[in-house]
């Protein structure tokens, strides 16, 4: 499975369907809008995987992350990544 990176988009294409997280960059801070995956896709972890490699970009790069999607928070609050949150926005 690839994940890609195109602009403000983390994805993954699997049979012509495409799941993502979509975020934006400004003030050291990721702010992150959704993550999707249609129907076929899930069960599999995808959403997991894309939130990973936000984390990674994040630890790389030193920036927060803004989580205005619920998935995120959650996968940020129950992998004990808290100290990622940016509390400036």
């Amino acid at each position: 499975m690839e994940i890609k990176i195109d602009g403000e988009k983390i994805f993954i294409i699997e049979n012509g369907q495409e799941a993502f997280l979509k975020f934006k960059i400004e003030k050291q801070t990721i702010i992150v809008s959704t993550t999707f995956v249609p129907e076929p896709m899930r069960g599999k972890g995808i959403a997991k995987i894309l939130n990973e490699k936000l984390v990674e970009i994040a630890i790389a790069e030193n920036l927060k992350i803004y989580p205005l999607c619920s998935y995120t928070q959650k996968f940020l609050e129950k992998r004990k990544l808290t100290n990622l949150i940016s509390d400036n926005f």
